[in-house]
């Protein structure tokens, strides 16, 4: 099988940590490093280039979660500074793009739980599903510290300390929560039976939810590919499917990966991780990426015949950028390069 890459125009702006979708025939994107800035490419009229779409009215934020439904997009969470936060903390605001206005509004809802990180996505039209997030008091606390630390070498104390604790001290999101877009309310669907995500991937195949891979504590991936079924009658069933471990031994997971369908294919691309840190959590290293270097990937895996195969590779390492499932591919909008630098590239991905 052979893996194309399509460019498309590149963004006005470098952006990584962002947020983007499809309402019908135009991809939008924006947040992130791109501040309040937000952008549509009309796929069909690409020489237009990417224009400017009414600037998001909330804080400026990164790694908000959002979900894409046929009316518009939302945007919850992120990490954030309101003018009169002392320092930087998970935000509980969410907001709303409507397909028909173009125009942002913000909703009348507070968001429970952290969702920092979260995967989201849509199991009906008006039903949100998240999966995942970091917790709002852990990392609340933390960038107070921070804020206070009376030096560099206290700053570094700080989150030295913070890094070396085990998974479960962090706290993340165990379960799995809706959000009823017509009654603004939130409910708790399901406890999540394994270790909470968050950076992970998320694809819908077949109305089940595959969540891949992601952080599990700062710095360290899982290995797993989970599957959450959700039922008519509200259960979740959940299983574990196939690892990419399982055909490249040296794989220590991804966060921050471009994921989405190519022809019902399930496919991941990209992603972060840092060399050596699954081995330093095994050997008892609770600060398991310490002095280690952190990697960029360029593979491009896909989920077919019950199993994880690599088939092709991007031009360089990316991650944390925007992926959006089109007819025929995954728009790749944005991201990071091995530098840590925010890029403006934008392609498709197809076969």
């Amino acid at each position: 099988m052979t893996i194309c890459l399509t460019a498309l125009p590149p963004l006005p702006i470098s952006m990584k940590n962002g947020i983007g979708g499809l309402l019908g025939r135009r991809l939008y994107t924006g947040l992130g490093s791109a501040g309040k800035r937000f952008y549509y490419l009309d796929i069909d009229n690409l020489d237009l280039g990417w224009q400017i779409a009414q600037p998001f009215p909330g804080c400026e934020r990164n790694d908000a979660a959002s979900v894409t439904t046929d009316k518009g997009i939302y945007v919850f969470s992120g990490a954030g500074k309101m003018d009169t936060d002392p320092h930087v903390r998970v935000l509980t605001d969410s907001y709303f793009f409507s397909k028909d206005t173009q125009t942002w509004s913000k909703l009348d809802t507070t968001i429970p739980v952290g969702l920092l990180g979260a995967s989201a996505t849509s199991i009906s039209d008006h039903q949100l599903i998240f999966i995942g997030g970091y917790c709002k008091e852990t990392f609340d606390s933390l960038f107070a510290k921070i804020s206070n630390a009376s030096s560099a070498t206290d700053e570094r104390f700080i989150l030295d300390s913070f890094m070396s604790q085990p998974i479960e001290a962090y706290g993340w999101n165990p379960h799995i929560w809706t959000f009823d877009t017509r009654t603004l309310r939130w409910s708790k669907l399901a406890d999540n039976p394994y270790l909470p995500n968050c950076g992970a991937g998320l694809i819908v195949k077949d109305q089940q939810i595959l969540l891949i891979e992601g952080e599990i504590k700062p710095g360290l991936r899982s290995l797993e590919t989970k599957r959450f079924q959700i039922k008519a009658n509200g259960s979740v069933e959940c299983d574990l499917l196939h690892t990419i471990v399982q055909n490249e031994p040296k794989h220590e997971g991804i966060a921050g990966g471009f994921v989405g369908l190519i022809d019902n294919i399930p496919t991941v691309a990209g992603g972060a991780f840092f060399v050596g840190s699954q081995q330093r959590f095994q050997q008892g290293h609770l600060f398991s990426h310490q002095g280690l270097v952190k990697h960029h990937s360029n593979a491009i895996w896909q989920l077919s015949d019950s199993q994880w195969n690599k088939v092709g590779h991007l031009a360089d390492g990316k991650a944390y950028g925007v992926s959006v499932s089109l007819d025929k591919g995954i728009a790749i909008l944005g991201g990071e390069n091995q530098q840590g630098q925010a890029v403006t590239d934008c392609f498709i991905i197809s076969n």
